[in-house]
Formats: structure tokens, C-alpha cells, sequence
């Protein structure tokens, strides 16, 4: 003859064999003077219907119908703020919060700084590379050559008979002949 036993005494038995696993279901069995298979069994329906369990209380929650006021007294002041506000006072090490707040902000005070150093200094030296090859280089090489032909003496065609004087001696040598 099966006996009767309670829905308690039923979760009860089956939350232990589940909590402790399989190794230990015949120990609960003998435990609680039942079989094991019968264990086994209401371990099985507790995991099948512990979804059930929760969603009958997300049910309620969700109804706002059901909701209701509760006044609450206590002599501990701290725990009555902390329920009036729904959060519970936090003492905060303000030391530490400090050190690492201000590491934190020197850092990348810090990155920042280096950040904009290594872009003008990129700059500066793409800039320098730029006037190297730019024509204004060129042109300053141009007219040392220039200058440097004026100020010298030098054949520019020899079957013609024609020659480069400087341009200082040239002017003397006009002015000598008039």
C-alpha cells in the first residue's frame, strides 16, 4: 500500500536529493524512510514544475492591483532611511577615492599633454621636409648660381670670341672708355 505523504514533506525531500546530487539520493531515501525511485521522482517534478514556482510570484509583482502599503516601525534610524529611500547608506573611503580620482585625471592630463607634443612636433618636422623640396629653395639656388656667374670670369661662346667678365669689372671698364 503507497502511503501519503504531504506536499511539504515532499519539496522538502526532493530540494535535499537535489541539493546534494545523485550520489547521495539513496542516503536521503533511507533518511527519510522512503524509496529511492520515489526520491528520484519528486527531485524530477521539482525541476519540472520550479518554473511554475517563480512564475506565480512574477505574476503578482506585476499586478499593481495587489500592491499594498506597509507602515513600518523601528527604533534604528538608519534602517528606516535606508527602507524610506530604498537604498542602504554607504560610507565611502574618501581617501582612496581621492588618490585614485586624481592618479586617474594626471594620467590622462598627462596622455593628453604628450598627445598634443608628438602632433606639433609631427608637424614641425613635415613642415621642415616640405621647405626643403619647396621652390622657394630652388630659387634661392638659382640665384646663388646667378650671382655666382655675374661675379665671374668664364667663356660663353669661344668660336664667336665671346666672354664673361664680372659685372663690377664690366662697369669699370665702361666707365674708363668714355
Amino acid at each position: 500500500m503507497a502511503e501519503k505523504y504531504s506536499s511539504e514533506f515532499k519539496a522538502k525531500v526532493a530540494l535535499e536529493a537535489v541539493a546534494q546530487g545523485r550520489s547521495v539520493i539513496e542516503k536521503v531515501a533511507e533518511k527519510h524512510n522512503v524509496s529511492e525511485d520515489q526520491v528520484i521522482a519528486w527531485a524530477a517534478q521539482l525541476h519540472e514544475e520550479a518554473a511554475k514556482i517563480f512564475g506565480t510570484e512574477t505574476a503578482v509583482e506585476a499586478d499593481d492591483s495587489l500592491v499594498e502599503d506597509v507602515d513600518i516601525t523601528t527604533e534604528d534610524e538608519e534602517f528606516a532611511y535606508a527602507v524610506g529611500h530604498g537604498v542602504m547608506s554607504d560610507t565611502l573611503n574618501y581617501k582612496k577615492l581621492i588618490f585614485w580620482s586624481t592618479l586617474g585625471t594626471s594620467l590622462v592630463i598627462i596622455f593628453v599633454i604628450g598627445l598634443v607634443y608628438f602632433s606639433q612636433y609631427s608637424l614641425f618636422e613635415a613642415q621642415k621636409q616640405v621647405s626643403s623640396q619647396s621652390s622657394v629653395s630652388d630659387y634661392s639656388e638659382l640665384k646663388a648660381q646667378q650671382e655666382q656667374e655675374l661675379n665671374s670670369f668664364g667663356v660663353v661662346d669661344l668660336e664667336e670670341g665671346i666672354y664673361r667678365i664680372p659685372i663690377d669689372s664690366a662697369i669699370s671698364r665702361i666707365a674708363t672708355d668714355q
